[in-house]
């Protein structure tokens, strides 16, 4: 296996696979090795899968020694994966691109685009971007609709796949582009990209699933509040408890807030009942807010707030 030099690059979509693909990569690191393939070293993402985001940030911001270590350290090919090179790939400037194929020269570079049908992956996207923490700059946290989340310029230019093939391809200097369907048995078609015999190596787990739909309007409320300054991470953190939902963005944000609980949380009570008067035409929202408050309740009695 030795002089194998491609780089593989899985840049998502978002909410394609991701998860399960970076969790199948990290469990079967010495099976990969074993075949020539390196899995470098991953970020802590806490709950969330752990992948190569230190290669989005040096795109987004600046160089990362990182990159060039791991290419001069590797004994045959690499896998890289990080599902926001697309999220933010029209975010990265022209001179960090410029950096990342300087960088790869005399790498074989070879994308791996894992993609759904684009009415349901936009749904998918509308709702986890609505549970994300604020980001400047980013479509994350707002209380918009669907119709005008699929409106906002990034979304336009992730949906527009032909367009962003290309800008992928040219940017990262690529030799080409392999689409897989995130809907599709993905596995067997991407180790044969990759190159390896899975045999013996774990499946995939579907995992960092979508809020369900009738969770939607009490997050788009939460969020309202959030906008004004409101406890919206504290409340967030609350519905997961509530639910147990298996979305990893709220799992983690759960977990955060129970090492650092909001200062604020004392006016979580009236504003859940704020929230239940103003949701009793949406019978199953106002539930879920009351079921919260019960939660809360529940929490202050065992001490835990």
């Amino acid at each position: 296996m030795t002089g194998r030099r491609s780089l593989f690059l899985h840049v998502g979509l978002p909410h394609c696979g991701s998860s399960a693909l970076q969790d199948w990569a990290g469990t079967n690191r010495e099976l990969l090795a074993a075949q020539g393939l390196g899995w470098p070293e991953t970020d802590d993402c806490g709950l969330m899968a752990a992948r190569h985001r230190w290669l989005v940030s040096a795109l987004r911001h600046g160089p990362d020694e990182r990159l060039p270590a791991v290419l001069a350290g590797a004994a045959g090919d690499v896998l890289i994966s990080a599902e926001g090179l697309t999220l933010h790939f029209h975010d990265f400037a022209p001179e960090h691109l410029a950096w990342f194929r300087e960088e790869t020269e005399g790498w074989d570079v070879r994308l791996i685009l894992m993609t759904r049908d684009l009415s349901g992956w936009q749904r998918s996207m509308w709702k986890q971007c609505m549970i994300n923490p604020p980001e400047e700059g980013m479509d994350f946290a707002l209380d918009l609709d669907m119709a005008d989340f699929a409106a906002r310029p990034r979304v336009q230019k992730l949906t527009d796949l032909k367009g962003l093939r290309r800008d992928l391809a040219a940017g990262f200097g690529a030799r080409d582009l392999i689409e897989l369907s995130a809907q599709d048995n993905w596995m067997p078609k991407l180790a044969r990209v990759i190159d390896i015999d899975a045999t013996g190596a774990t499946v995939p787990e579907r995992r960092h699933e979508s809020i369900a739909d009738s969770v939607v309007p009490a997050v788009l409320r939460i969020n309202a509040l959030g906008a004004q300054g409101g406890p919206r991470d504290a409340l967030l953190a609350l519905m997961q408890d509530t639910l147990d939902t298996r979305n990893d963005t709220l799992r983690e944000l759960a977990r955060q807030q129970a090492a650092q609980p909001d200062p604020r949380t004392g006016t979580l009570a009236a504003l859940l009942d704020e929230l239940e008067a103003e949701s009793r035409a949406d019978p199953t929202t106002a539930w879920l807010f009351q079921a919260m408050a019960e939660q809360l309740e529940r929490r202050k009695q065992e001490g835990t707030t």
